[in-house]
């Protein structure tokens, strides 16, 4: 997953070492391949600009309420058929939650209003996405505020490397409600809808 920022750059390589004849590839760190088809098919694999119908959720909160939209948002996806991965980011193995973006079309991250702006950890969490440029073709946010904020703006802009589609955000004052719940799942058709036109859906 931390090459996924050198794409372009690997499947160039790639491509030139398609030309030759390899028996086996001994990097300069790290493990020796004496059946380089194995690991040449992995990056190829890896690098491809193809995603799966995967909705990773990283996600925080604080007093419940992104925690009760999380918890519907993915109970509906897997009602509808859809891969579903929530990542609970107080717990969270970030290197688990790097993994699940090398083939995910969709990432939607869950976050609580903390002084007008994200929580932290959801601020990490973007940076992160930011900073390895997955292939995900689209994006939201869900979470909660109190009395107002910037939050989905702050969020946005630390995406600031993602070229893909924003979806409109779901935000609800405080506990959500039935109106939220409906959000919630007009935005998960949505991404059901935007993954059967790109034939992720079978």
């Amino acid at each position: 997953e931390i090459m996924m920022p050198f794409r372009s750059s690997i499947k160039n390589h790639l491509e030139k070492i398609d030309e030759m004849e390899v028996d086996i590839i001994a990097t300069s760190h790290g493990p020796i391949y004496d059946d380089p088809d194995f690991i040449l098919d992995a990056y190829s694999e890896w690098v491809n600009d193809e995603t799966k119908s995967e909705v990773v959720i990283p996600y925080v909160s604080m007093h419940g309420s992104t925690d009760k939209m999380v918890e519907y948002f993915v109970d509906y996806l897997i009602q509808k058929d859809m891969k579903v991965k929530p990542f609970n980011l107080t717990t969270t193995d970030l290197g688990q939650l790097a993994m699940s973006l090398v083939d995910a079309s969709t990432v939607v991250l869950g976050t609580p209003t903390v002084l007008v702006g994200a929580h932290p950890k959801a601020i990490y969490a973007a940076h992160l996405v930011n900073a390895l440029r997955p292939k995900t073709r689209y994006a939201s946010i869900i979470g909660s505020y109190g009395w107002g904020g910037r939050m989905p703006d702050q969020i946005k802009n630390t995406l600031s490397n993602f070229d893909g589609e924003f979806l409109e955000p779901v935000i609800s004052k405080g506990h959500p409600g039935d109106e939220d719940f409906d959000a919630l799942e007009e935005l998960a058709d949505k991404i059901i809808e935007k993954h059967e036109q790109d034939d992720l859906v079978s």
